[in-house]
């Protein structure tokens, strides 16, 4: 997927590529991840696990309940990776580089965005599961572990939506797909792409700043439903849904993880090319499920 960048979209083509979880039982956690994934759980250090599978990598460290300290976004290559660094530059954004590691290769730089939380830009490392799109249509063997399930986009709650949404557009080069407005004409929620997916991340007005989610996108409805049934083998509730987002068209479910952190499943995310404006859609129930109930943040 290498491509030249481009200045009027600059971060486009970049992936998430790594949440990081903390947790006061940072292990149990891991543990608990790596049950539902089915994924390679090692431990890093005396504080920190990685878990590895298929187009998915996440750390977890000691720390406050329900948080995510950092994500971390990937290039394809590192002259995209190069220029995004200059660009991000240029907007007065303070960069500072990381040391190599096997998780975000020898090229990697962090900042800090409007409330606090730690964004990363690396170069996808040779040996990192490859981020391609999952194939609309394509079933695979329900009872075969790990199943499919791409880290696809992660989700903010925020004080100042407008705010985020300003430095995510403006200065880290995110392009607008959806916006929801209350009937005051405010902010109450953005969709932001780095690709042709119609969200990588997005921010949800709320009474605290702080995580809200993250999304596994699977290859279709049927994926959908054998990662339900997997999550009943593991006597695991369904949180929300099975819905339809009005915001994005997808098709979705959500899960709590054990510190009350909701991850989700997602397929048939619409698709959009950099150039097509943002839609607007008005604040209620809707906006976040066609077929019934919504988890309103605000």
């Amino acid at each position: 997927m290498n491509a030249a960048f481009n200045p009027a979209h600059p971060l486009w083509n970049a992936r998430l590529h790594l949440v990081e979880r903390s947790s006061p039982d940072a292990q149990a956690c891991a543990e608990w991840y790596a049950q539902l994934l089915s994924d390679t759980l090692t431990q890093v250090d005396g504080n920190t696990w990685q878990l590895v599978g298929p187009q998915r990598l996440m750390r977890f460290s000691v720390g406050p309940t329900k948080t995510v300290p950092r994500v971390a976004f990937a290039f394809p290559d590192e002259a995209q990776w190069t220029a995004y660094r200059a660009h991000v530059a240029a907007k007065g954004v303070t960069t500072v580089s990381l040391e190599p590691d096997a998780v975000l290769g020898a090229h990697a730089f962090e900042l800090i965005d409007p409330d606090g939380r730690a964004m990363v830009f690396c170069v996808a490392p040779a040996a990192a599961p490859a981020a391609t799109t999952a194939t609309l249509g394509v079933d695979v063997d329900p009872d075969t572990l790990p199943l499919p399930g791409r880290l696809q986009h992660f989700v903010c709650a925020s004080t100042q939506t407008k705010e985020m949404l300003d430095f995510y557009r403006d200065v880290l080069g995110f392009v607008e797909s959806d916006r929801v407005v209350d009937t005051d004409g405010d902010l109450s929620s953005a969709f932001v792409r780095s690709d042709e997916e119609h969200h990588s991340f997005a921010v949800f007005r709320a009474p605290q700043a702080g995580p809200d989610h993250h999304a596994y996108e699977v290859p279709n409805w049927n994926a959908i439903r054998d990662w339900a049934d997997h999550c009943g083998d593991l006597e695991i509730p369904l949180w929300w849904g099975p819905g339809r987002h009005g915001v994005g068209n997808n098709l979705f479910f959500m899960i709590e993880d054990p510190d009350g952190y909701k991850v989700e499943f997602s397929s048939e995310l619409e698709h959009m090319t950099p150039e097509q404006a943002y839609r607007e859609w008005p604040h209620g129930p809707r906006a976040l499920n066609l077929w019934g109930s919504a988890w309103m943040r605000s």
